[in-house]
């Protein structure tokens, strides 16, 4: 048995807001041609990015996960995934920030949450097509 298994599990899951899962996201939603869920996740993304910088370092693996959690479940439009992804998004944000220690982990969660919702209402009035 793992020693630290809480620890493993934390990092484990912190992986699901690192940059090579978000460009899996990205693809899988390019591959059916919802290009409004992908505007949504990279002007959420350069916002949050333009945060980071100007006011206060984030921690990209809360954002990344917090807006993947976010638009993926518009994307799928289930409450059976919403609530998996929400059970997982806690208890990884949980971890990141109690097992593994990592800074600003609570205000990277609502820094993503204010630039998915300012992403999404940039969105609405450009009529983004989908295929």
């Amino acid at each position: 048995m793992i020693k630290n298994w809480k620890k493993e599990v934390s990092r484990d899951l912190m992986a699901l807001g690192s940059f090579p899962f978000l460009i899996l996201v990205i693809v899988r939603v390019s591959l059916v041609g919802n290009f409004k869920i992908i505007f949504n996740i990279f002007a959420a993304l350069i916002l949050a990015v333009l945060i980071s910088s100007t006011i206060k370092k984030l921690n990209y693996h809360s954002v990344n996960l917090t807006i993947l959690i976010i638009f993926t479940s518009i994307f799928y439009a289930s409450y059976t995934y919403a609530i998996f992804a929400t059970i997982t998004y806690f208890t990884a944000i949980y971890g990141i920030n109690k097992y593994l220690k990592k800074k600003n982990v609570y205000l990277s969660v609502l820094a993503a949450i204010l630039c998915s919702i300012i992403s999404y209402l940039i969105e609405l009035p450009l009529q983004i097509p989908n295929l």
